[in-house]
Formats: C-alpha cells, structure tokens, sequence
C-alpha cells in the first residue's frame, strides 16, 4: 500500500472516531411501561390468532391548536396489503426541508401568515423567493396536510395533526436511533 494511500485511510478512521467521540452516551428510550404492555399484548394476541401482528401510535399534544389525544392501530395484514399509492403521495409531499419547516411553524405557531411561513424558512441563512414558499404551500395543500382559511393564512389541516406528528416523530427515530437488533424475516401476509 502506498503511503499516500496509507495516509489517506489514517485521516479517514481519525475523522470517523472524532465523530464518535462527539456523539455522546447512546440515547435511552423514555420509559413507557403503558406503551410496553400494550405492545406486548399486541404481540400475544397475534401469535394467539396465528397473525402477522398490529402496529399502533398514541400520542397526546397540547399546542395552539388545543389538546389532542390519538391512539390508532392497524392490522400488518391489512397495511403490508393496501394501495400504497397516496401514502407515496403524502410522503413525496414530506421530503423536503423547507416543508418540514413549514409544518413546524405551524405545529407551534398554529395559524401563520404568508410573511410568518416566509420567516420560517429563511433561518439557516438562505433566501426563499414568494414563488418557492408558495410552491412548498401547494404541495402541502394537495397532500391535504394544510389548509388555507383566508389568503395568506395558512393552518395545519386538523385531521392531519396526529398523523403528521406521528410521522415526524418515526422519521426521527429512524434517523437518530441505533438499530433495534438483528433483521428478522416475517411471514407473508394473509
């Protein structure tokens, strides 16, 4: 191996331990034991009934919006089975960081104006032309995760709430988190 070669990997490994170092401790979960035990009844019931299993979210909110309590659940059967086609459409809608802006503002702020979202999207430094926070604005409302009361205010949609917080919070679990443990296969779906 050459020394330039050499070298080029001792700065690479040097760089990914610094980045290790600045990580910190593992994160621990919040203890739940509610959510525990409803998970481990939803495992028992599945393997009782011979089934795939259910996936649920609860959640509770108080923003300016009012409270919210939620709890859902779907049968994996039914979920792995459905037309995924309008989930693609809402999560296309969701892949951008200007739009997760733009729901966060909303999140907290409840309703915003245009000038408000505008503001939103400008912290990091750049510029966001009118036409860009507009075009953002659309493809939120076409996901029907935003509505407009009036011209130029905008609201988080109120069904959309729960499940954009929801969604949020699982993104953020997969982009932070350490994986749970080893793959699994699971069984086809009934």
């Amino acid at each position: 191996m050459s020394e330039d070669r050499f070298a080029e990997l001792e700065r690479r490994i040097a760089h990914l331990e610094g980045r290790v170092d600045t990580l910190g401790p593992p994160r621990r979960p919040l203890e739940s034991p509610a959510l525990t035990t409803a998970a481990t009844s939803m495992l028992r019931q599945a393997k009782e009934e011979d089934k795939l299993g259910t996936v649920g979210y609860v959640g509770a909110a108080r923003l300016a919006g009012g409270e919210s309590l939620w709890d859902r659940q779907h049968s994996l059967a039914e979920l792995l089975s459905a037309d995924w086609a309008p989930v693609a459409d809402i999560l296309e809608s969701l892949g951008s960081q200007p739009r997760l802006a733009l729901l966060a503002a909303l999140i907290r702020q409840g309703r915003c104006t245009t000038t408000d979202l505008q503001g939103s999207l400008g912290g990091d430094g750049e510029q966001t032309t009118s036409g860009q926070l507009y075009h953002h604005l659309r493809a939120l409302q076409s996901a029907k995760l935003i509505t407009q009361r009036r011209r130029g205010a905008y609201e988080l949609a109120p069904q959309a709430m729960i499940q954009v917080l929801t969604i949020l919070a699982a993104a953020f679990d997969l982009a932070n988190d350490p994986p749970l443990g080893p793959q699994t296969d699971l069984p086809s779906p009934e």
